[in-house]
């Protein structure tokens, strides 16, 4: 029998009992939402693919900090949006999310908002797929603004997280499968959490239904048997 993975990677408490892996590819992102009470700057940006963990580590700030969080193609028709610039809602950060989606008629209200924090009103977080050099954007002025602001890429997830992450939702259910099986879905699932966690349902779902051991032929039935379907960012 192959010996068991071993995932000495570090972890973080988040969304109660959630845990956060901490790998290269996210751990200057990690580092920023750990630290949001102290920054320097007022407006933060992330950016990455989908499934590399944006939305997760939203969720780790709003879980730490009072945050409100706001669709960018939404800006314009928020009520939410009206409080904060009014300096009213009682929140501690905003968090702007997937900028790549903003409507036009949101370019102004994101412009005053940005103005507003660098004048020390709520911080914001920004996050999307693309940079800023790769938005298209009308107005000049919010554009230079986006431009100065601070943006870490976080990268798609690297084969240590992964196999860490798959690791954990096995255990979250008391299951350990023995290392072939995780080496096996390494390249065959989509590097995105809640993707992962459907699939490892569905696999323990299998096994209790054919009252079989976690194996790499049962695995394999089941990836041949089942479609996931994830809009998870």
């Amino acid at each position: 029998m192959a010996e068991q993975l071993v995932f000495d990677l570090p972890q973080r408490i988040a969304l109660e009992r959630d845990v956060f892996l901490v790998a290269e590819s996210n751990a200057e992102a990690v580092a920023l939402i750990d630290n949001a009470a102290q920054w320097l700057q007022p407006v933060q940006w992330i950016y990455g693919p989908a499934g590399s963990g944006k939305s997760h580590l939203a969720a780790v700030l709003a879980n730490q900090l009072r945050a409100i969080t706001v669709e960018a193609a939404a800006l314009a028709a928020n009520s939410e949006i009206i409080g904060i610039l009014a300096g009213d809602t009682g929140a501690e950060i905003l968090v702007i999310d997937a900028l790549d989606e903003m409507h036009k008629e949101s370019e102004e209200t994101l412009f005053h908002l940005i103005n507003q924090a660098r004048s020390g009103g709520v911080p914001i977080l920004i996050l999307s797929r693309s940079p800023a050099a790769r938005l298209s954007i009308d107005l000049p002025d919010l554009m230079s603004r986006l431009k100065a602001i601070p943006a870490i890429r976080l990268g798609a997830p690297c084969d240590e997280l992964v196999a860490g992450l798959i690791g954990k939702l096995f255990a979250d259910r008391q299951l350990r499968p023995d290392a072939r099986v995780i080496d096996f879905l390494l390249p065959r699932i989509d590097r995105d959490y809640q993707a992962m966690g459907q699939w490892v349902a569905a696999i323990d779902a299998a096994a209790l239904a054919e009252k079989r051991a976690i194996t790499v032929p049962l695995v394999a039935n089941v990836l041949n048997c089942h479609d996931v379907v994830t809009d998870g960012d």
